[in-house]
């Protein structure tokens, strides 16, 4: 025999089902940003990531003789902080009166339930492409830009850069890894950093697909051999500004640690009573940051000419 719903069991009936709908469509989607952020814990509401200097070569030494020595210098501290994410709606009573059957249902489809899902997924993309949508303009841990002409090594009185300019293009794209084998560790020595990821904007996906793809060179007139790598094409949708002014692309190295995606508390859903009222809250919630712990592995074009 079917349970009567009443004021007692409200929430008890009411919040198995709508959370199930919350989750079913949260996950119903493939994330998009888990194809190029590291997705990890934080073990506290900050997180830092230090950077060490590096020791350079090693050099030569003859028998007898005591051992070359070096001292690693402490470099930049990247951080990341817990923050706070969530969303609620309300369910009155009457409501539930009235129109039992979609109340149950989360609201029918495509509603309340499945919107706060769909809300947090958008929420977590957009967070994450703010990172490199920010990266070119916005101070990071080093006091440059995530994507900049002069990030400054701790042991070496060099600078390395991890940024192009221009739209994607066999000339850029070439450009951009030529200059991600050549990136430098702390000392100056190289990392034998190589791309494997192109993450494009969604305007460059069909520029990228045919760089990547094409037997012959693309873009150009001649008939010479596509020497691209097999590099796997990436198109982020959320990868835009407001104002269409930026239209990044970038390769990655994946195998380096680079952009990062920290969760402090996973999403949860539940509901509570509101005070002096007959009616329920349904809530979501979590914690989470996202950034970048080095450049290195990255270099990238806000898709804009010099």
């Amino acid at each position: 025999m079917a349970t009567k719903m009443d004021r007692s069991n409200f929430a008890a009936l009411l919040t198995p089902v709508h959370r199930k709908i919350f989750f079913e469509t949260y996950n119903k989607k493939k994330k998009q940003y888990t194809d190029i952020f590291k997705v990890d814990e934080m073990h506290a509401k900050e997180e830092t990531f230090p950077h060490l200097g590096a020791f350079g070569k090693w050099e030569e030494n003859t028998e007898g003789n005591d051992f070359n020595t070096a001292d690693i210098a402490m470099g930049d501290v990247a951080t990341f902080t817990a923050r706070r994410f969530d969303k609620a709606y309300e369910v009155t009573w009457e409501l539930v009166q009235d129109d039992l059957y979609n109340v149950l249902k989360g609201f029918g489809r495509g509603g309340s339930a499945s919107k706060l899902g769909n809300g947090l997924q958008a929420t977590e993309e957009s967070q994450a492409a703010d990172v490199i949508l920010k990266g070119f303009s916005e101070n990071g841990y080093d006091g440059v830009p995530l994507f900049s002409e002069a990030h400054t090594l701790v042991n070496s009185t060099e600078t390395c850069s991890n940024k192009v300019s221009g739209a994607l293009s066999d000339e850029t794209l070439k450009e951009a890894l030529t200059m991600m084998r050549l990136q430098k560790d702390e000392a100056g020595v190289l990392v034998a950093a190589h791309a494997d990821k192109l993450v494009v904007h969604p305007d460059w996906e069909f520029t990228a697909r045919a760089l990547i793809g094409s037997t012959l060179q693309a873009g150009t007139a001649n008939n010479d051999k596509n020497t691209l790598p097999n590099l796997d094409v990436v198109v982020w949708d959320y990868l835009y500004d407001k104002d269409g002014s930026v239209k990044p692309w970038f390769v990655q190295d994946s195998s380096m640690d680079n952009l990062m995606f920290l969760w402090r508390e996973k999403p949860i859903f539940d509901s509570e009573k509101i005070d002096n009222k007959m009616d329920h809250r349904f809530y979501g919630y979590c914690r989470f940051d996202t950034g970048y712990v080095d450049w290195r592995g990255l270099v990238g074009s806000d898709g804009t000419e010099a």
